[in-house]
């Protein structure tokens, strides 16, 4: 990923610069290990989500060439297209409906633990999120109670929660 400095100042842009970097890492650790059929389609169930955050079409672009998968017979061809499209999801800043799409889209997954107390309290979280009115932490603060309450592991292996180091802070001064 490549992004000129100045840019870096605006919070959005410096993580979704910092997002990029760490989602490069992975992949091309993960290619570095030995690459593997298993291994790419783990890697990306485990960024559905944050692509869904990024890029709602370029989400659903991706998804049907990864379950292309098994008809390549050169697995270096499809990472390497594959890295393509993945970084060009990524490069879209994460905007706060897709945030709130994806935030929705797991508040489904606790629809049958959480009460109708609890369900209006995320709902409204997420709706204070998507008005301006919250930043992104407070809904994932959230979920991630729920989620430690109500463990899904779907849910617990998706990047979207931590895309890079927490101690980077950076979710506190975006969105």
């Amino acid at each position: 990923p490549v992004e000129e400095d100045g840019r870096l100042h605006d919070p959005v842009l410096r993580e979704n610069f910092v997002e990029r970097v760490f989602a490069l890492h992975e992949l091309n650790c993960l290619h570095k290990n030995g690459l593997t059929r298993r291994a790419l389609l783990d890697f990306h169930s485990r960024y559905k989500l944050q692509l869904l955050a990024h890029h709602q079409a370029g989400y659903r672009e991706i998804g049907p060439f990864v379950a292309s998968l098994h008809e390549w017979q050169d697995l270096e061809a499809f990472f390497a297209i594959y890295r393509e499209k993945l970084m060009t999801i990524l490069k879209q800043p994460a905007s706060r409906k897709n945030h709130t799409n994806v935030l929705m889209h797991i508040q489904g997954y606790f629809r049958n633990q959480l009460n109708s107390r609890q369900r209006g309290e995320l709902r409204e979280v997420i709706l204070n999120y998507r008005s301006g009115l919250l930043p992104i932490l407070a809904p994932l603060t959230l979920l991630k109670h729920y989620l430690a309450e109500y463990p899904d592991r779907y849910l617990q292996a998706q990047n979207y929660f931590d895309p890079y180091p927490q101690d980077l802070a950076l979710r506190l001064t975006v969105h």
